[in-house]
């Protein structure tokens, strides 16, 4: 007996254009995951993680995936939104030097001018308590500055830290194998409060929805998972994929294609390796646990992000987790290895 459809859902992607960084994304519809599961998945771009986040809330979408913060400090303020699935399992942001750098920790930054490889107000928010945290004052200490060409135009991005336009980064982890590509390789600045947060991506969507509807989040979330593990399996076949897919993924016209390729190699296997469970501290594709949020909470409220301490539990949900690994990790394994885009 065929399975009943589970109806649409609709994803949205902070970004503008579809990328290679996020491909378990767009894989999840583009490699037949969610036709198995009589998923109709909608995937699409906006503008930046707060405007995919308040339309969530607002019921105009169903899902999206972004930093953790934007949902937690959502939820502090009352808003019915939670994450449900660990996306990236560790720490995608951090502060960054050149290799060669004099600067050895966060201390060090005062007086600094520091890049952003992507601005947003919750985001710029998460970095300030990172500094915080520090004893860095981030309104008197420091100066943050958009970085020239952000948030994919990576030469140009490369060019304004080599020439010390900016003498720190406030990044995302794929900024890293982007720049290494470009010839300015980045050493990261260790956070004692922020490095051990963890997960740092995740999906999110309104409580009441995810409820009402589990089957086709669960299902959701085992395309997603397995998205996952192919793109780990056959990273150079995710972004072929990709690029045949959404042709404005890749090389613009007269760049060099194989140069492109390089970097979006780089940076999604920066990505991935994030993406790893088998260090978690629960090793199953999606998991959060209580012992994470009331780490982050903590954080958040140390730092005076967040003002009112809560049930850990209120800021996730986990009821979902066994649907999303109901799978055979050997046959999309299997798959990955054979692939051809």
């Amino acid at each position: 007996m065929p399975k009943a459809s589970l109806g649409s859902l609709k994803l949205l992607a902070p970004i503008v254009n579809p990328s290679s960084n996020f491909a378990p994304m767009w894989l999840a519809g583009d490699l037949g995951y969610a036709a198995e599961e009589r998923l109709d998945l909608t995937v699409e771009c906006v503008a930046d993680p707060k405007t995919a986040v308040e339309a969530v809330i607002a019921g105009e979408a169903d899902t999206t995936f972004v930093n953790i913060v934007f949902p937690l400090l959502a939820r502090a303020r009352g808003a019915e939104i939670a994450p449900y699935y660990a996306f990236v399992r560790t720490q995608n942001r951090s502060f960054s030097v050149p290799r060669d750098s004099t600067i050895k920790n966060l201390a060090d930054l005062k007086g600094k001018t520091i890049g952003l490889y992507y601005d947003d107000p919750e985001l710029r928010e998460f970095a300030c308590a990172v500094l915080v945290g520090a004893g860095v004052d981030p309104d008197k200490d420091v100066k943050f500055k958009l970085l020239e060409g952000t948030p994919y135009d990576a030469p140009r991005m490369a060019q304004a830290i080599r020439s010390g336009d900016v003498q720190a980064i406030w990044q995302l982890d794929v900024l890293a194998g982007m720049m290494e590509v470009e010839g300015v390789p980045l050493r990261l600045i260790p956070s004692s409060l922020a490095d051990a947060l963890t997960p740092s991506s995740c999906m999110n969507a309104r409580i009441d929805n995810l409820k009402a509807r589990s089957e086709a989040f669960g299902a959701l979330g085992r395309c997603v998972a397995k998205a996952t593990l192919f793109a780990l399996t056959n990273p150079e076949a995710a972004i072929r994929l990709m690029w045949k897919k959404y042709p404005n993924s890749g090389p613009k016209p007269g760049e060099n294609a194989d140069h492109v390729f390089k970097g979006d190699l780089a940076a999604l296997k920066v990505r991935l390796e994030g993406h790893r469970i088998e260090k978690a501290l629960d090793p199953r594709w999606g998991a959060i646990t209580e012992r994470e949020a009331s780490a982050w909470q903590d954080f958040l409220i140390k730092t005076g992000a967040i003002k009112t301490r809560r049930d850990p539990k209120d800021y996730y949900v986990a009821d979902l987790v066994p649907m999303y690994n109901a799978f055979d990790p050997a046959v999309v394994i299997a798959q990955a290895k054979s692939f051809r885009a």
